[in-house]
C-alpha cells in the first residue's frame, strides 16, 4: 500500500506518508492532532537549525512512527478494525442490492435500481478508504501530485463515447437498416461491451490504487470509471438480454439516452465527489464525523466494558465517570474539556484492565457465537441464489425451513455478539439518546401484507394478467423491490443497535423476518411453469388460512423472536433499575 522500508527523503513526503497511515490507524479528530503536532516538531527543529533530513532521522520512518503510536494505544487498532468491519457490511448490502436489480425481469427495476447502486457503492467505498480522514489531512499537508481532470474525466468519457458509437453503428446497421451480417451481432455486441467492462475494471483498479497511495482526488475516476462506464456497460449487456421481453416504451431516439442512464448517474456522482475533494463543497453531514457528546461517550464506554466486564461491574465504572462529570460540570468545565480528560472510551477500558488482572485474563467466549452468525450469512446468500436462479439445492418449498433457520442461528448469535442483556441493564439505568419509533416496525408489516395479499391473490387466479403481464411476474418484481427496502432498513437498523441503543435489535429481528418470508414467497413463484406451480400449491392445502400461515412462516417467526428478544432485554433492565 504505501512504500516500505526507507524513509522519505523529503518533508513533504514524510508527511504525506504519515498522513495517509494516520487515517487508517486513527479517528479523523486524533490523526489530525497527531499531524499537526509533527509538523510542529519541523518547524521546531528548522529553528533549532537542524536540517529535514535531521529530523527525519530522529523520527524515523512514518511507518515506524505511527506503529509507535499504536503501542501507546492499541486499542486505535481494534476499534478502525470495527469501522473496516462496518462499512464492509454495508458494501455487501449495497451488492445484494446490486445483484437483485441486475436479475430483474423488467428494465425499469433494472434501470432504477442500477441509478440507485452507484451513489451507494460510491459512498461505501468512500468510507472503506478513509475519505474524510484523508481530505481533512491533505489539507493540512497538500500533496505535490494530485489527479489529473484528464485522465480522471476525459478518458473514460472518451472510451464510454467510443463504445456507445459503435453499438449505434451496429444497431442501426442490423436492426434498422435490416442488414444481414454473417456473425450473429447480439452476441458479438455482448462481447465487445466484456471487453470494454474488462478494461474499465483495470482503470479503475489503477485509480484506486492512486487513491491509497498517493491522493484521495483521485476518487473521483474510480467513481467515474467503476460505477460510470463499466456500470454503464454492464446494465447494456443485461437490458439487451431483456428488451424483446419488456421494451421500454420510448422513441427509438431517445432509447440511447435510456440505455445511458446509469453512466451519467455515475458521472454525476463522480462530478460531486470531485468538488468535495477538491475542497469546494463541504462534505455532506452523512460523510462528517459528528462531535462527541457525553451520552455518546458513555455509551461506548459501556459497551467497550462489557467485553471484559460483567453488567455490574461495568455499571458501577459508568456510574464512576458520571459523578465526575456531573462534578465537572457543577464547576463549569465544559462537555469537550471533560471529554478531553477522560480519554477515549477503549483507552479508558485499557488502563483498567492494566490495573486489573483478572479482568484482563478473561477470555471473551463471546466471539465463538461468530461462528453460528456466519453460518446465518451464508443461509442468507444461499436464499438469494435461489431467488435470482430458483432453488438449486432443495424443494422449493424447503426455503420456508432455510429461512426459519437463518433467522435462529443469525438473531440468537448477534444478540450474543452485541452482549444484547448486559446493554440493555446499562441503558435501563443510563439512556442512550436514540429509540425505536413505531415506523420500523409499521413498514416490514406494510411490505410483508401487500405481498402476502397480492400472492394468495395469484394462486387463486393464476391465468389473469394485469398490463400484459401475467400478476406471479409482477408479484416478482414487487417483492424484488420490497427485499432491497427491507435491505436498507436492515442496515439502518444494525447501525442503530451497534452505535445507539440495543432498543433497536427487535426491530432488526422483524425487518430480517419480512427479507426471510418474501425471499422464501420468490423462490416459490421462480419457476418454469408458473401456473402449474401454482395450482400444485394451491390443492396442497385445504385452506387458504393454511396456505398463508405456512407461506409466511419465516416472516411469523421473525415476529414472535422479535417480541421473545423485546421481553429478554426489558427483563435484563428491571434489575439493574431496581438497584
Amino acid at each position: 500500500m504505501f512504500a516500505f522500508g526507507k524513509s522519505p527523503l523529503t518533508r513533504q513526503k514524510w508527511l504525506e506518508d504519515l498522513g495517509r497511515r494516520l487515517a487508517w490507524s486513527f479517528p479523523e479528530p486524533q490523526a489530525k492532532e497527531i499531524l499537526t503536532d509533527l509538523q510542529a516538531q519541523f518547524e521546531a527543529g528548522r529553528e533549532h537549525g537542524k536540517s529535514d533530513a535531521e529530523i527525519i532521522d530522529a523520527l524515523g520512518t512514518p511507518r515506524e512512527a505511527v506503529a509507535q503510536l499504536l503501542e501507546e494505544e492499541p486499542a486505535a487498532r481494534t476499534e478502525q478494525l470495527r469501522y473496516t468491519l462496518l462499512w464492509l457490511a454495508a458494501a455487501a448490502v449495497c451488492w445484494a442490492f446490486g445483484w437483485l436489480c441486475l436479475y430483474s425481469y423488467f428494465n425499469f427495476f433494472l434501470m432504477v435500481g442500477f441509478c440507485a447502486f452507484v451513489p451507494m457503492t460510491a459512498s461505501t467505498l468512500f468510507m472503506l478508504l478513509r475519505g474524510p480522514a484523508r481530505i481533512a489531512l491533505e489539507r493540512l499537508v497538500p500533496p505535490e501530485k494530485t489527479a489529473s481532470r484528464t485522465v480522471t474525466f476525459l478518458l473514460p468519457a472518451a472510451a464510454m463515447l467510443a463504445c456507445t458509437t459503435l453499438q449505434e453503428i451496429a444497431i442501426i446497421t442490423v436492426m434498422r437498416l435490416h442488414i444481414i451480417l454473417i456473425i450473429n451481432i447480439g452476441a458479438a455486441i455482448t462481447t465487445f461491451l466484456l471487453i470494454f467492462i474488462i478494461a474499465m475494471l483495470v482503470l479503475a483498479a489503477w485509480f484506486l490504487l492512486r487513491s491509497v497511495t498517493r491522493s484521495i482526488r483521485y476518487f473521483p475516476g474510480v467513481v467515474h470509471a467503476l460505477g460510470g462506464a463499466a456500470g454503464s456497460a454492464l446494465f447494456m449487456t443485461r437490458y439487451y438480454k431483456i428488451m424483446d421481453v419488456d421494451p421500454l416504451a420510448v422513441p427509438p431516439e431517445l432509447e440511447i439516452l435510456v440505455r445511458l442512464l446509469p453512466y451519467f448517474t455515475g458521472l454525476f456522482t463522480a462530478l460531486a465527489f470531485q468538488r468535495w475533494v477538491d475542497g469546494r463543497k463541504p462534505l455532506p453531514l452523512c460523510f462528517q464525523a459528528k462531535a462527541v457528546t457525553w451520552t455518546d461517550w458513555r455509551h461506548h464506554l459501556g459497551v467497550n466494558l462489557l467485553g471484559w466486564y460483567d453488567p455490574e461491574q461495568a455499571a458501577e465504572i459508568v456510574a464512576d465517570y458520571q459523578e465526575q462529570y456531573e462534578l465537572g460540570q457543577e464547576r463549569g468545565r465544559s462537555v469537550a474539556g471533560l471529554l478531553s480528560e477522560f480519554g477515549r472510551p477503549t483507552a479508558v477500558t485499557r488502563a483498567l484492565l492494566q490495573e486489573d488482572r483478572k479482568a484482563r485474563l478473561r477470555s471473551r467466549k463471546n466471539r465463538l457465537w461468530a461462528i453460528p452468525f456466519l453460518a446465518s450469512l451464508l443461509l442468507l446468500y444461499r436464499m438469494i441464489l435461489s431467488f435470482n436462479f430458483g432453488s438449486i439445492f432443495f424443494d422449493a418449498a424447503l426455503e420456508q425451513v432455510v429461512g426459519c433457520l437463518f433467522l435462529l442461528l443469525g438473531s440468537i448469535s448477534l444478540f450474543m455478539l452485541l452482549h444484547g442483556r448486559g446493554r440493555a441493564a446499562l441503558e435501563e439505568r443510563f439512556p442512550a439518546n436514540k429509540q425505536p419509533t413505531v415506523w420500523v416496525y409499521l413498514l416490514p408489516l406494510l411490505c410483508m401484507t401487500a405481498v402476502m395479499g397480492w400472492m394468495v391473490y395469484s394462486f387463486c387466479h393464476p391465468e389473469l394478467e394485469i398490463i400484459g403481464h401475467a400478476i406471479p411476474w409482477l408479484l416478482l418484481e414487487l417483492i424484488r423491490f420490497f427485499i432491497l427496502v427491507m435491505f436498507l432498513l436492515q442496515l439502518w437498523t444494525l447501525s442503530r443497535c451497534v452505535s445507539g441503543a440495543i432498543r433497536y435489535f427487535p426491530a432488526a429481528v422483524h425487518t430480517a423476518g419480512s427479507i426471510a418470508g418474501m425471499l422464501a414467497m420468490g423462490t416459490i413463484l421462480y419457476s418454469l411453469d408458473i401456473e402449474y406451480s401454482l395450482s400444485e400449491w394451491a390443492s396442497a392445502f385445504p385452506s387458504v388460512e393454511m396456505f398463508q400461515v405456512v407461506l409466511s412462516l419465516p416472516y411469523l417467526l421473525g415476529v414472535l423472536l422479535a417480541a421473545i428478544f423485546w421481553l429478554v432485554l426489558r427483563a435484563a433492565g428491571k434489575p439493574c433499575k431496581e438497584g
